[in-house]
């Protein structure tokens, strides 16, 4: 028997390989896509698909139920700024911010969970279908960090480890033991250019999952994007964490960092 399971679908490419592993692993995704966010591509990797504006949960949760879905992944951001400019919440997500007087993404999305899972729909962790695209510790490039860059890296993880776990960002940018840049609302691709640029090159970039990372979402993605924003600010050094951040195009993102001389290594 063919089984169902859903998906949120916030944007770049996790979903799309949410979508697909899902699917050649035997099962139908049915789909909640949203307005200038999610890719046009998933409508082709998915059995049903339905497009919302961020601020439609009932009408979400309501698909769902329609078509007997007990079972959902969450997978993609939503772009963070969208909450001051362009959100219309319905009766429900307005009930949610009400209960949720600290609105950062930790409280937000496990708030939001906690509306599927009263209506019977349990949140699955956002690696479900994907185990084989968290990385395992080493170094994943031909170029290994210098002295200098793995002081760096060491300082730089006992800082990001903090202002994850204050649910600030998961994202820093270091050079010779001094943050030139700390994640915020703006996002990882912002952050390291701001650094990057601040550092005159050659800085290292340290991404972290929370202490106590929810594995259902908002998990630390790297992927091409990623990359070229490191190659524009002539980043030297990338690390992340192993088993907690997914990696997207392994074999063409390690490639392009090869190209450069960038050094990426899993913590």
């Amino acid at each position: 028997m063919v089984s169902r399971i859903g998906l949120i679908a916030g944007n770049g490419r996790f979903p799309l390989y949410c979508a697909d592993s899902a699917r050649q692993g035997g099962n139908q995704v049915i789909a909640v896509a949203i307005h200038e966010e999610t890719s046009p591509e998933l409508e082709k990797l998915v059995e049903q698909i339905h497009w919302f504006h961020v601020g439609e949960l009932q009408a979400m949760i309501d698909v769902f139920l329609s078509r007997g879905i007990d079972k959902i992944v969450m997978a993609g951001k939503i772009t963070k700024t969208r909450m001051f400019n362009h959100l219309k919440p319905d009766a429900r997500l307005l009930r949610v911010f009400e209960k949720t007087p600290i609105r950062n993404d930790d409280a937000l999305l496990k708030a939001l969970a906690d509306e599927f899972i009263a209506e019977g729909i349990h949140v699955c962790d956002s690696t479900t279908f994907l185990s084989a695209l968290l990385p395992q510790k080493g170094i994943l490039t031909r170029r290994k960090p210098t002295e200098e860059e793995e002081l760096d890296i060491h300082y730089g993880y006992e800082i990001a480890k903090k202002i994850a776990g204050l649910d600030i960002g998961q994202t820093v940018v270091v050079k010779n033991r001094a943050i030139l840049a700390v994640e915020a609302i703006e996002g990882t691709d912002d952050a390291i250019l701001r650094g990057g640029q601040l550092g005159n090159g050659h800085v290292t970039v340290v991404k972290v999952a929370r202490p106590q990372q929810d594995m259902r979402f908002d998990i630390p993605v790297i992927g091409l994007d990623t990359i070229r924003t490191l190659l524009r600010v002539q980043a030297g050094c990338l690390a992340i964490e192993e088993k907690k951040t997914l990696l997207l195009d392994r074999t063409e993102l390690i490639a392009l960092a090869d190209s450069a001389d960038l050094a990426i290594v899993v913590l």
